[in-house]
């Protein structure tokens, strides 16, 4: 497995010749996939030379669309394949293997009627991913806020995605976050546990903390800390469990308020040395 930057989810709006070197310098070993990247075959290869030359690899692939929002039309999910087509070929170009979506855990379909929904979008997103030699995750979201936001209850635990992705030709994995294992599960290690037997299938890892005084049940998705700062979730127990088991996707933070705006608000070095550091924890 290897650590990542994820600058544009952290609100790092820094040149990735600014922060591929930053990436070296503080022992990170790659980067999202910028939307700079995507422009044109040109940028691609451009982006990708900047890469080679820091010794770096790259991270999750930028999506499209939220394929899966129960609000994003057949019209424009065709339209949304079409784009995601083209960034695809350029994957190839930059060398880039990882993509993902998550999969709400409430929609406005029936269970029966939003799975058979679900494996028909999974399994054309996926064949389009495969062919051009990308490996594609669903991650699960655990928060009971999102369990109860539309009013049909959705799968909401890695055994859920993984049985749509199966459904769908099983060409899918998944992603695993550890915010939402712990919202979704109360951290179950038995779930951990299944999931590290998966680690083949395993995409990428977002590592985090939850608030601290909240119940599992009340933690509310958009606030997050930064991993192993708030003694509510065990990332490193997380992270070591997939490395054990021989994972070899990428991982990275995924903080949200108050920790990504104080992120955006530092200058580059002190952005990427503070997401360097959040990670040693994890690894140590």
């Amino acid at each position: 497995m290897y650590s990542v930057l994820d600058a544009s989810m952290l609100g790092l709006n820094h040149p990735l010749s600014v922060l591929a070197p930053l990436c070296a310098k503080y022992g990170l070993s790659g980067l999202r996939v910028p939307d700079c990247a995507l422009e044109s075959e040109a940028a691609a290869g451009e982006a990708a030379g900047i890469l080679k030359d820091n010794g770096l690899q790259w991270g999750l692939l930028p999506m499209p669309a939220d394929f899966y929002a129960s609000n994003l039309s057949d019209e424009d999910f065709d339209k949304a394949l079409v784009e995601l087509s083209r960034r695809a070929k350029l994957a190839e170009v930059l060398g880039a293997r990882h993509a993902y979506n998550h999969i709400w855990s409430s929609g406005p379909l029936p269970f029966d009627a939003a799975f058979d929904w679900h494996v028909s979008r999974v399994s054309r997103v996926t064949e389009i991913l495969a062919d051009h030699g990308v490996s594609y995750g669903l991650e699960f979201l655990g928060p009971h806020e999102l369990q109860h936001l539309h009013p049909h209850p959705f799968v909401h635990t890695l055994a859920g995605v993984l049985a749509v992705a199966d459904a769908a030709g099983g060409k899918a994995g998944f992603v695993f976050d550890s915010f939402h294992w712990f919202c979704g599960t109360n951290a179950d290690p038995d779930d951990l546990l299944y999931a590290a037997q998966h680690a083949d299938r395993l995409v990428a890892l977002h590592l985090n903390d939850g608030v601290s005084g909240l119940p599992y049940d009340e933690q509310r998705d958009l606030r997050r800390a930064l991993p192993m700062t708030t003694g509510v979730i065990d990332a490193k127990k997380v992270l070591s469990a997939f490395t054990r088991a021989g994972g070899t996707a990428p991982y990275m933070i995924e903080p949200f308020e108050p920790a990504r705006a104080e992120l955006a608000a530092l200058d580059a070095d002190a952005a990427v040395r503070t997401v360097a550091a959040a990670l040693r924890r994890c690894e140590a």
